[in-house]
């Protein structure tokens, strides 16, 4: 997880945002209310996360698109927070895992339950989690260094072992990189790109340590 610099609302949530949460929480059927609901799910709020969070989760970092279809995930939820459900601040991109019923779901711990969770638009989540690579056991593993961010941890599921698995594997090779960088200007330049907001795990290759390699 990487800080994220929130884009400008969308137009179309300038337009119709204030229309859309009255129709929202006026609605007296669930029909009604699903309806309702599904105005969060306008196109062009979708293009407006998608480039925003570079077409990554926002919370585990892997790319989405390629293997899934990305979901507007609603950082409060909207069945507890339905005054939220068109907030733009609140909406962020997710893979459907970590935004399943297996992980988040619904759920929003609040700060006597460990929580609040960590929000990539809002805290620094190195301050919370550490993204340690240890070569020897070659697991590549997201650490809770704060309550908020051990609740992160657990409750996304940061350290499932399919994503933990691929994910080595991909800092495995930024890891050799590393070892190079600081005498070989193409592994340099390589490793500077992958520490990119728009690479994935890009919070583990800026942990790796390369020596004096500058930027």
């Amino acid at each position: 997880m990487i800080k994220i610099v929130r884009s400008p609302k969308p137009k179309v949530l300038e337009r119709h945002e204030i229309a859309w949460t009255n129709v929202l929480l006026d609605a007296s059927t669930e029909e009604g209310k699903k309806r309702a609901e599904k105005k969060y799910q306008h196109r062009e709020i979708k293009d407006a996360l998608l480039v925003m969070f570079h077409d990554k989760c926002a919370y585990c970092e892997s790319k989405i698109s390629h293997i899934a279809y990305e979901q507007i995930e609603h950082f409060r939820p909207k069945s507890k927070f339905p005054e939220l459900t068109f907030e733009w601040t609140n909406l962020l991109l997710s893979c459907p895992i970590c935004n399943g019923l297996a992980y988040k779901g619904d759920h929003f711990p609040e700060e006597t339950e460990g929580g609040p969770l960590i929000n990539p638009c809002e805290d620094m989540p190195d301050e919370h989690l550490d993204f340690v690579f240890d070569l020897d056991a070659r697991l590549a593993t997201v650490v809770g260094k704060t309550a908020r961010g051990e609740t992160t941890k657990k409750l996304l599921g940061l350290n499932r072992d399919d994503l933990r698995a691929y994910r080595t594997k991909v800092i495995m090779r930024f890891s050799v990189l590393a070892s190079y960088a600081k005498t070989d200007p193409e592994a340099k330049r390589l490793l500077d790109e992958a520490r990119k907001d728009d690479c994935e795990y890009a919070a583990f290759v800026r942990s790796l340590p390369t020596g004096d390699i500058g930027g």
